[in-house]
């Protein structure tokens, strides 16, 4: 069993492990650290007492809503900010005031009952009524759609599985906008695929544990131009709004009298990404329509189909014809064939350049799988695919 323990101060988070013990012997360590000490030298009495090492992150991971949580027994928060003292188990949520840690040594029966966070904050309550609109973009064949789907679908779903340990929980507005940047990226197929071919020895654990969190850079500013339509970052509905009104503002005083194509009478699109829902939103002069919010993410389901086909349908660009699209299907295929040791980096290739069959999820007669670990690898093991996004992993790889 493992206790984690978290200092949080001034936006920066600090976080460390130990093997767990009662909680009031954690209690009884905490209270030698901090007894006598002043309100301003609390950070440097926890910091240098309590452990060892300590690794600096971009959120708190709370492990007690993963059913993986078994081996974690207790999670504390110093949080230094509110100067409160937080106590998380399977079972309940304490905290304390850190001035009785500093002024007497202190038990768990201290502690009083604290509030879980709600999760209504990212938008499971509706932020914005009827009447909805079924808004579906114009001149989309549904065959390339659906060519996306079969391969976009499956890694989006894959994606929300490997990192349901924060989706189904609060997270920070850093974490919050590395998820929502993955999404694009994924969406418009733009990552890397890492191929693993030679044999090596397995290092065991997963590829996305419990504590680990998004490493990749997000997106910068809340607003995503991309051919066709703009994506809208934002956790909260209302103010996605707010941003969407101010661009479309800025977009008018830009428009010179002569672009008659975006003339202030068209309607411009906007995607709504909270993560944990997504909205198609219009907006002209005098009029603004939108869709019914769609579940994406929430750390327990996979993304609704609803949702999938707005993304999809917002986040297409199309392709030129080349001399490849006047060959057979079977000659594309060999063509694709040629491109990458693994099949995902060929189907992602054919979805850019919509060529070759609609991707399966098999090869050489067998279902390509997700891969969860760094397991042993000999010359015969399929190649894995990771999915990258820049220089660091996404946490998705198949084999």
């Amino acid at each position: 069993m493992a206790t984690w323990i978290h200092i949080n101060a001034e936006g920066t988070i600090y976080f460390t492990s130990r093997r767990s013990a009662d909680d009031d012997d954690i209690l009884q360590l905490y209270s030698s650290a901090l007894l006598g000490v002043t309100i301003d030298a609390t950070f440097d009495a926890v910091y240098s007492h309590i452990a060892r090492e300590w690794h600096q992150q971009d959120d708190i991971v709370n492990p007690f809503h993963d059913s993986r949580r078994s081996h974690i027994k207790t999670l504390w928060v110093f949080d230094l900010d509110n100067d409160v003292l937080r106590f998380d188990n399977e079972n309940r949520r304490l905290q304390l005031r850190l001035s009785v840690l500093r002024s007497r040594a202190a038990t768990i029966t201290d502690f009083y009952p604290s509030a879980p966070p709600s999760l209504s904050e990212p938008g499971a309550q509706p932020s914005i009524s009827p009447p909805y609109w079924k808004l579906r973009r114009k001149g989309l064949d549904p065959e390339r759609i659906e060519r996306r789907r079969a391969f976009v679908g499956r890694i989006l779903a894959d994606f929300a599985f490997q990192w349901r340990h924060i989706l189904c929980s609060r997270y920070n507005d850093s974490t919050f906008r590395k998820f929502a940047s993955a999404i694009i990226k994924i969406a418009t197929l733009d990552f890397n695929v890492v191929e693993v071919t030679a044999p090596r020895q397995g290092s065991g654990g997963f590829l996305v544990w419990l504590h680990n969190l998004p490493a990749w850079d997000p997106f910068k500013g809340p607003v995503i131009p991309i051919p066709g339509i703009s994506i809208v970052m934002s956790r909260h509905i209302p103010h996605a709004i707010a941003t969407i009104r101010n661009d479309f503002a800025k977009a008018a005083l830009s428009r010179t009298s002569h672009t008659a194509s975006e003339s202030s009478d068209e309607y411009r699109s906007y995607l709504i990404l909270t993560v944990r829902e997504v909205i198609l939103y219009r907006i002209k002069s005098d009029s603004e329509i939108y869709t019914k919010p769609e579940r994406l993410f929430n750390g327990y389901d996979p993304p609704c189909e609803a949702a999938m086909q707005l993304i999809l349908e917002a986040t297409y660009g199309g392709s030129d014809k080349t001399l490849i699209h006047q060959s057979p299907v079977e000659l594309q295929d060999l063509i694709l064939d040629n491109i990458s040791m693994g099949p995902i980096e060929r189907a992602r290739i054919g979805c850019i350049l919509e060529t070759g069959s609609v991707f399966t999820w098999r090869c050489k007669n067998r279902n390509i799988e997700r891969e969860e670990g760094c397991r042993n690898r000999t010359q015969f093991t399929p190649v894995e695919s990771h999915i990258w996004f820049g220089d660091q992993p996404s946490g998705v790889a198949y084999k």
